[in-house]
């Protein structure tokens, strides 16, 4: 991806608005019900898409053992925003997050770190939805925002193979929501887990292949990148 071609942020946000205006109509549709798409969590999940776009811009490899521990910074950009008071707030969390991110031993960061080495020669759709998939499934890898967190991984790892990120749509929220609370409710290791999660992984590839967005639908190119204003239109 070149250089110059920084994601829209505002694009993002307007997408994920229209998401949350239609939100009861689309839960509709969801096998679980899901926390309504709040005005705070919409504005983390767009700085998370800054933060990611920044990670990409700067050749930053998140699967290199030196940087892992950058994956802590986008679930708590998503769960409490760069908000100095607000990360001091959530202090004794992130603390929890880090000590489970690092610690778990079925499905910490090891887990995810060693699964993706071995499947690294994978397309990068199965490898994104690898990705998620293990982040997801139980015991997962962060102690809340999974779902999000995972989607910007999903996002990180097409962005640099030059694709579009992943970003929440009316045509999409079904077809994400869905399959998700399937892998919520899947584990990761177990007999029923060698056969399970590669089917889960197959089918969660194939939908984020035939959802991609148009590149000029989420990227700006050749222009300034634009300020997130947290929701100031």
């Amino acid at each position: 991806m070149s250089a110059k071609r920084r994601l829209d942020l505002p694009a993002i946000e307007r997408a994920l608005r229209k998401v949350q205006g239609r939100f009861a109509e689309l839960s509709r549709h969801f096998t679980e019900q899901r926390d309504p798409l709040t005005d705070e969590v919409l504005r983390n999940v767009v700085e998370g898409y800054a933060l990611i776009d920044e990670y990409v811009a700067r050749g930053v490899d998140l699967f290199d053992l030196q940087q892992l521990n950058l994956m802590l910074e986008i679930n708590a950009t998503v769960l409490c925003g760069r908000d100095p008071a607000r990360r001091e707030e959530y202090a004794q969390h992130l603390a929890a997050t880090e000590e489970h991110f690092f610690n778990n031993v079925e499905g910490g960061i090891k887990d995810l770190y060693n699964w993706y080495c071995a499947y690294r020669s994978e397309s990068v759709w199965k490898r994104a939805a690898g990705v998620y998939v293990r982040i997801l499934s139980k015991p997962q890898l962060f102690l809340e925002g999974n779902n999000r967190t995972g989607s910007l991984l999903v996002s990180y790892l097409l962005m640099r193979a030059g694709l579009p990120p992943f970003v929440l749509t009316l045509d999409n929220a079904e077809g994400y929501f869905n399959p998700s609370s399937v892998i919520r409710n899947s584990a990761k290791h177990g007999v029923k887990a060698l056969y399970e999660l590669p089917k889960i992984k197959k089918k969660y590839a194939a939908f984020l292949e035939e959802q991609a967005p148009d590149p000029k639908e989420f990227f700006v190119s050749d222009k300034p990148v634009p300020v997130y204003l947290g929701g100031q239109r």
